[in-house]
Formats: C-alpha cells, sequence, structure tokens
C-alpha cells in the first residue's frame, strides 16, 4: 500500500467519480470495492485506489511478474501516466516529495528518540 500526495487544488477533479473516471481512462475494466476502485492491465495484476482525501490517494498493485519487456514497459508508462493525471505531479516530483516526506520522518522520530 502506497500513499500519493495530490497537488494543492487538484483533490477537487477527484472527487464525485472524477478518480474512478480517470482510472478507467487508463486501465480496463474498472469496478468499485466499497470506497475503493478495482482495475488491471497488462502487467498490472489488479491496482486498487481510494481518495484518502483531497491531499492525498492509497493506491496498491499486484504486479505479473512474468510479464514481456513490451507488456512492463506500456504498464509502466500507463500507470506513471494515471498517477500524473490523478496527483498532478511528475515522476520526478513525486520521487522528490517522498525523499522530503522521509527525510522529515526520520528527523522527527530521531529527535523523539533522542528527547525520550
Amino acid at each position: 500500500m502506497r500513499s500519493y500526495e495530490v497537488k494543492r487544488g487538484h483533490g477537487k477533479t477527484l472527487e464525485k467519480g472524477g478518480l474512478r473516471k480517470r482510472l478507467a481512462e487508463v486501465f480496463d475494466g474498472v469496478s468499485d470495492k466499497g470506497d475503493w476502485h478495482v482495475a488491471s492491465y497488462g502487467a498490472l495484476q489488479q491496482v486498487t485506489v481510494r481518495m484518502v482525501s483531497k491531499s492525498e490517494i492509497e493506491l496498491d498493485s499486484q504486479l505479473d511478474t512474468t510479464a514481456s519487456l513490451e507488456v512492463a514497459t506500456d504498464t509502466h508508462k500507463r500507470f506513471n501516466k494515471f498517477l500524473e493525471t490523478v496527483t498532478g505531479f511528475s515522476a520526478k516530483q513525486r520521487k522528490d516529495r517522498a525523499k522530503a516526506k522521509a527525510k522529515a520522518e526520520a528527523k522527527a522520530a530521531a529527535a523523539q528518540e533522542s528527547g525520550d
């Protein structure tokens, strides 16, 4: 399970079925399980996504490790396209933001540990 930050102001486009619509634009056979949207495509046996808040989505995926290189490459491109469309951030921006968040969490944990 992975959490992704959504660009400020971009979360409004995901409300009222917007997230499901964007999932259906990129992947096949979208279905719903509670507040989760489920789809599949190529090397992605299953991708499940839900909106946590206007500023965050949660996503879980299961990959087919036996998929051919061509299928895996196409799947990866579509997955990145989906994430960019939904979050409003490019792959590089998502990576940089995840690094900054991890660094801040590590710093906070170290400060809490030294304070004990």
